[in-house]
């Protein structure tokens, strides 16, 4: 492994092959093991890959989709810009090598079924992971932790079949505006149909890769995971418990800072937020909340999405009702 996370390709036989391996080997070793009380699969599921692997399993999957050249030309209406499909193999991965530019496409159909095809790739190889947990153990819950304000690479529905309990990581800027971030976690409980869901990342302090990383003001992480509490999470768990000696994210928070201590100003406003917690154990097992108003949006293409803003306008709204919103690339959208 090398550079950046995501750097697999989700259709390498040997990848799949190593990983179920690793993973038969961790659920045979710890399956029994009495504080094991969560499996977490993967990290932050998203990236995509262009490679040959990719391109003709995409090719597979289109034709497994369509049928037909002709059912495909029609779909994507190719004869506009002489996009006209003549052969499967003339097909290629829509990069930008080829159809887009930055956060934009020139040909709007094939990105979007790239981007459901490499999302079913992504959750095949979820799933992959977690029937080998499921050999071992049938009883522990199993998840993977969804992240970003969306996150465009997986649709979080088709997802959500999969996972026993939903967790989220959430990383605010210094300015983000509270109601945004409580829209987000409502929809990590909507998500769950109203069941609790697990904050599964915060800092407790800064991160390193905003363009603004400031160290949490006093009382801001306690306010920040109550708030999470409110919206219906029923855990606050941090990255990291010890700040990394090195490499990528050794100025992010932790709950230990590099100078080992424990009576520093963060881990003691965590150890007021943990007796706190404590205190709503019995709350939060009887919370309940049934989701409503969901919301049907599709980004990356040119035309009115880029002009209207949608997604800022609903997160306005959101300061005066309480919403969920569904953000994913889909053929059932009313907008396409």
């Amino acid at each position: 492994m090398f550079g950046q996370r995501h750097n697999f390709c989700p259709h390498s036989s040997h990848y799949r092959r190593f990983a179920q391996k690793m993973v038969a080997q961790l659920a045979k070793r710890y399956a029994a093991n009495p504080q094991l009380v969560n499996w977490h699969i993967n990290n932050e599921y998203g990236g995509m890959c262009y490679c040959e692997h990719c391109r003709q399993a995409f090719v597979a999957w289109l034709k497994n989709k369509y049928q037909t050249l002709d059912n495909l030309n029609q779909a994507w209406n190719a004869k506009f810009w002489a996009h006209t499909i003549h052969d499967w193999d003339e097909i290629v991965v829509p990069n930008e090598l080829s159809e887009e530019a930055g956060n934009q496409t020139a040909f709007g159909a094939i990105s979007l079924d790239y981007r459901h095809f490499q999302a079913a790739s992504l959750l095949e190889c979820y799933l992959l992971e977690k029937a080998e947990i499921e050999k071992y153990d049938t009883a522990t819950p199993i998840t993977t932790n969804f992240h970003g304000v969306p996150n465009n690479d997986i649709d979080y529905f088709k997802w959500t079949k999969h996972q026993d309990v939903i967790s989220y990581d959430s990383y605010p800027q210094y300015d983000t505006p509270a109601h945004e971030t409580a829209f987000w976690f409502d929809l990590m409980r909507g998500l769950g149909a109203g069941k609790p869901f697990m904050l599964m990342e915060s800092t407790p302090g800064q991160v390193n890769w905003q363009a603004y990383s400031p160290l949490k003001r006093p009382g801001q992480m306690f306010t920040q995971s109550l708030q999470a509490i409110a919206h219906g999470a029923d855990t606050v768990q941090y990255f990291q418990l010890k700040q990394s000696i090195g490499a990528q994210e050794k100025f992010h928070g932790a709950v230990i800072a590099h100078s080992q201590r424990t009576d520093t100003r963060v881990f003691k406003e965590i150890q007021r937020l943990g007796q706190m917690l404590a205190r709503l154990v019995q709350l939060l097992k009887i919370a309940k909340c049934k989701p409503r108003l969901p919301y049907f949006l599709i980004g990356k293409t040119c035309g009115p999405y880029n002009i209207w803003q949608v997604l800022d306008k609903i997160l306005t709204m959101s300061k005066s009702f309480k919403l969920i919103i569904v953000i994913f690339m889909s053929k059932t959208s009313p907008l396409m």
